[in-house]
Parts: structure tokens; sequence; C-alpha cells
């Protein structure tokens, strides 16, 4: 938690062996004013990253807790744009622009 924002920092790749903790990781988020998933070191995407952000933003979004992406890999963007998760979530390249 920072400032009432619940940031999950992933590190290295995201993808079906992976994915599991980050969901681990939302379930057992109290309350938080909004969410931010850092991707400023994450390595890999999958399609199992992919499904797991837009459950998780399906999920944030019904809570009614703002969620939003930190990326700044051209690869880890073109994923999104690909997949577009940008068009569901923002999508900011520092984590100070997303807080």
């Amino acid at each position: 938690m920072r400032d009432g924002v619940y940031v999950v920092r992933v590190i290295g790749d995201l993808d079906m062996a992976t994915a599991p903790t980050l969901e681990e990781r939302f379930a057992s988020v109290g309350s938080a004013s909004r969410l931010v998933i850092d991707l400023t070191q994450c390595t890999f995407l999958d399609s199992a990253a992919v499904r797991l952000l837009t459950t998780i933003a399906r999920d944030s979004n019904t809570a009614g807790t703002p969620l939003a992406l930190v990326a700044s890999d051209p690869g880890i963007l073109r994923v999104l744009e690909i997949t577009a998760v940008d068009d569901i979530l923002p999508v900011h390249s520092t984590l100070d622009e997303a807080l």
C-alpha cells in the first residue's frame, strides 16, 4: 500500500506459471482507493497474463476501484496494444504518473 493505493510490481515473466501468484495478491486486497500493476520490470506477458489483467480490470471496475498499469518496455506495450488491454486500462510509463 502506498497512500491508499495498492501497488503490485511484477518482476520477470508474467505467464501461466506465475499468473496465479498475481491473482492471489489481488484476491487479498483489502480496502484500497486505487490499484496499480507495475510492469516496468516485467519481461514477458503471455495469454494467461492478458486474461488475468482483463479479469482484474473487470473485478476492480465492478468494485468501483480504479486500476492502472505501468509499462515502458516496447515489447510489453505492444502486447497490451495488440490485445487491446490498453483500451480498457490506462497505461502509464512511470509509477509516479500512475499514482
